[in-house]
């Protein structure tokens, strides 16, 4: 069979995908959440602290989501995000102020947090130097080459009211820590 020929319609692959917790594994517990901990606002402030891209979800009129990754920082308690004005997220958030957001720490994807809040204020003081430090911690330069001229900068200022995280330790998954020991 060559790649890409079909068994009974189904590709071909090298790959068997099942739906079944694997039956054996190395470390073995009674706690399903052995190794696992809510985020301390320590590692919370740290997420944003990394180069993560942080995935933002906004409501459009209609009421659909719409995710865009995005550079973020938090200052305090507060995460602040640099957009342009006419972009699609800050008119959705004129209309409605409610926002999600994710973070996964791009070097250890089980250090993760999930956010619920709201807009509290959309800004163009300082917009444009908030996007050269931003452009800095994200791509090492303090400029961003592809903003437009035309491209009125702000800031959205969010406020925090549901947050919801997880760290796994790096060592139980290379234990082969799975959640399905018993």
């Amino acid at each position: 069979m060559q790649k890409g020929d079909k068994k009974d319609g189904k590709m071909a692959t090298s790959v068997e995908i099942v739906d079944v917790p694997p039956r054996e594994t190395i470390l073995k517990t009674n706690n399903i959440s052995a190794g696992a901990t809510t985020l301390s606002e320590e590692e919370l402030h740290h997420l944003f602290q990394l180069r993560n891209l942080v995935f933002l979800s906004t409501l459009s009129k209609n009421g659909s989501p719409h995710v865009t990754p995005v550079w973020a920082e938090m200052v305090d308690d507060l995460i602040l995000i640099n957009t342009f004005e006419s972009s699609a997220k800050n008119k959705h958030v004129t209309n409605d102020k409610r926002i999600a957001l994710s973070v996964v720490e791009h070097d250890n994807p089980f250090n993760m947090v999930s956010i619920k809040g709201r807009v509290i204020e959309q800004t163009a003081e300082g917009a444009d130097e908030h996007l050269k430090r931003l452009a800095k911690k994200y791509l090492g330069l303090g400029r961003y080459y592809y903003r437009k001229p035309n491209h009125k900068r702000i800031i959205l200022r969010i406020k925090p009211e549901k947050i919801m995280g997880l760290s796994i330790h790096p060592a139980f998954y290379f234990l082969a820590y799975s959640p399905w020991n018993k």
